[in-house]
């Protein structure tokens, strides 16, 4: 019985080059899809500071998790922005594939993070 289904399993040359060639074209697939989400999300993140009236410095992403500590479909967008006084803000956004879900927080600009590390 158990050679009955290793017979099944085995794979002629056309089918090892099919698998083998699915997932090297997979790679590039991954990789572009990965960036097009990021770059859509830096578009709904730089409409929200023009709208707000911010002007972004800088920016950071990372995926969002559930209380239970499961990835969710959401990104965390992390804004360094300056206002209208040019003071400093950090904004934390939720962002999906739709737009921005909500805002997590707006908060001034923590000065631990004002400080340059030294010069090496």
């Amino acid at each position: 019985m158990p050679s009955l289904f290793i017979a099944s399993a085995k794979l002629d040359s056309i089918q090892v080059i099919a698998i083998l060639a699915a997932g090297i074209l997979g790679v590039p697939v991954f990789i572009i899809v990965h960036y097009g989400l990021e770059y859509c999300y830096l578009v709904y993140a730089r409409r929200f500071c023009r709208k707000n009236g911010f002007k972004m410095v800088n920016w950071r992403s990372g995926p969002a998790f559930d209380e239970s500590g499961f990835k969710t479909e959401f990104t965390i967008f992390e804004l360094d922005c300056l206002d209208g006084q040019s003071q400093r803000e950090l904004i934390r956004l939720l962002i999906w594939i739709f737009g921005i879900r909500k805002m997590l927080s707006n908060e001034n600009y923590p000065e631990s993070h004002h400080e340059v590390s030294p010069a090496s």
